[in-house]
């Protein structure tokens, strides 16, 4: 399949309510300073092997489409609890947005699991979300889609960086569920919005999406938005290489 998101998202977009897109979302919890930069001291390319001309490149690109093992210490055990994680998140507009905007974020969820089954990606998974939130914004900011491979790559670099983040690696199991929860609906979301945005345009609302998907992009990675790049290799971070 080309997309990662965007062909299957028309699904989850389906049912919500337009009025939803009408809100601006609201900014990047702050739970996930927790764990935040993902990459600490990161150079153009968070992992090694990963260097845009080198043949360990070509190798890793290569195999891009594969899904890494799965790794026992990014898995999120805790029951799910998605319909509060939902309202939390719509705690944070104001009172008479919130009950449609927790709709509009439980259904995100929804859509991400097929994502999550679409790919064959390992369920309650923290990198699978992690990198939803990522991609999603990079989606609704960038105007771009992100190919599969693009997005299982950006993934297993999250799922190798995870359990080295001193963050993570302390966080309780609930602490993880609600991440893992969080960000799926946050980056499925965004990238939904986008598609709504195309079938019908809204300036100034659009606008508004683009400055949040900005925002926790660089909240996120700790770098300007214009230096993040998702392609086959997956994640970049840092100015180009001419």
């Amino acid at each position: 399949m080309r997309l990662a998101l965007g062909g299957l998202l028309l699904l989850a977009s389906a049912g919500q309510s337009a009025l939803a897109f009408d809100i601006p979302p609201p900014p990047p919890p702050m739970y996930q300073g927790l764990i935040f930069p993902l990459f600490p001291g990161s150079s153009a390319v968070p992992f090694s092997g990963q260097s845009g001309s080198s043949s360990s490149s070509k190798t890793s690109a290569g195999k891009s489409s594969s899904v890494s093992p799965v790794n026992a210490a990014t898995l999120a055990a805790e029951p799910a609890r998605v319909q509060a994680h939902a309202r939390e998140l719509a705690a944070l507009v104001p009172p008479a947005q919130r009950e449609a905007l927790a709709q509009a974020y439980s259904q995100a969820f929804e859509g991400y699991l097929q994502l999550e089954r679409k790919l064959g990606l390992p369920e309650n998974d923290v990198a699978n979300a992690l990198a939803a939130f990522i991609a999603g914004n990079y989606m609704a900011l960038n105007q771009v889609e992100v190919p599969d491979a693009s997005f299982v790559r950006l993934a297993a670099q999250l799922r190798e960086a995870l359990p080295r983040n001193p963050g993570f690696s302390t966080m309780s199991g609930a602490a993880k569920r609600k991440l893992y929860e969080q960000s799926a609906m946050q980056g499925t979301f965004m990238a939904v919005a986008r598609l709504a945005f195309l079938k019908q345009p809204q300036a100034a609302a659009e606008q508004n999406y683009r400055a949040a998907a900005r925002a926790s992009l660089e909240a996120a990675l700790k770098v300007p938005a214009e230096q993040i790049r998702i392609d086959a290799q997956g994640l970049h971070l840092g100015k180009a290489t001419p």
